[in-house]
């Protein structure tokens, strides 16, 4: 299954002032296919605008070559036609997903612990999401880049570094043991997108190089 996983994640913003597709739109032109996984989160969304938003997103992630995940709602991710659906800790479990709504072939999950991720584990999910490593305004205690490696230590799903993450800490975060990163605030709190997932994609690509 991980073969087939995005290394970066980037998580919608429904809030900017333009809205979650124009900065993604951005971000994503020229990225190579493939490298980027993208999950519309709204929560405060109403149900049509959330369908449309995944509409939309489907439109656009297919025709660049990316995977998509419609956040806490599987009903939506089959309306839409996303690839899968990802979970908040305290949603249903992978495996009622997966018996209800076989179709959906990813089920992500998101997660502040080691218990969590063995959890996780346990219960059939793609992938998961562990934050934060970072400060995060609102969030929890960080758990930093040696807590991240700690807390997946020996866990056998992929793992994603999710919680204030920047380019440059991309090195640190795969020699710790994560598959990959999750970003939010990198992409939608800047100017210019593309340029900032520029920056991830080169960090991505001159980790793995290295380890070859």
């Amino acid at each position: 299954m991980s073969q087939s996983l995005p290394r970066i994640w980037i998580i919608t913003d429904p809030t900017h002032r333009d809205g979650p597709l124009v900065p993604l739109r951005r971000a994503l032109d020229g990225c190579p296919a493939g490298v980027i996984g993208v999950q519309l989160r709204a929560k405060e969304a109403a149900d049509r605008q959330l369908v449309e938003w995944g509409h939309q997103l489907r439109s656009l992630t297919a025709a660049t070559g990316h995977l998509l995940t419609i956040n806490r709602r599987p009903d939506v991710a089959q309306i839409v036609a996303a690839d899968g659906v990802h979970l908040p800790e305290h949603a249903i479990s992978p495996i009622d997903v997966r018996q209800r709504w076989p179709e959906l072939r990813l089920v992500g999950v998101s997660r502040h612990g080691r218990e969590g991720l063995r959890t996780a584990e346990r219960d059939g999910a793609s992938y998961a999401f562990l934050s934060p490593i970072f400060e995060v305004p609102g969030k929890a205690a960080p758990i930093g880049i040696a807590g991240f490696g700690t807390a997946i230590a020996g866990v056998g799903i992929p793992t994603y570094g999710l919680g204030g993450v920047r380019a440059e800490h991309v090195p640190a975060l795969l020699e710790a043991g994560a598959f990959g990163v999750a970003i939010r605030r990198a992409i939608y709190a800047v100017r210019q997108p593309e340029r900032a997932l520029q920056s991830f994609v080169h960090a991505l690509d001159k980790t793995l190089a290295s380890c070859e």
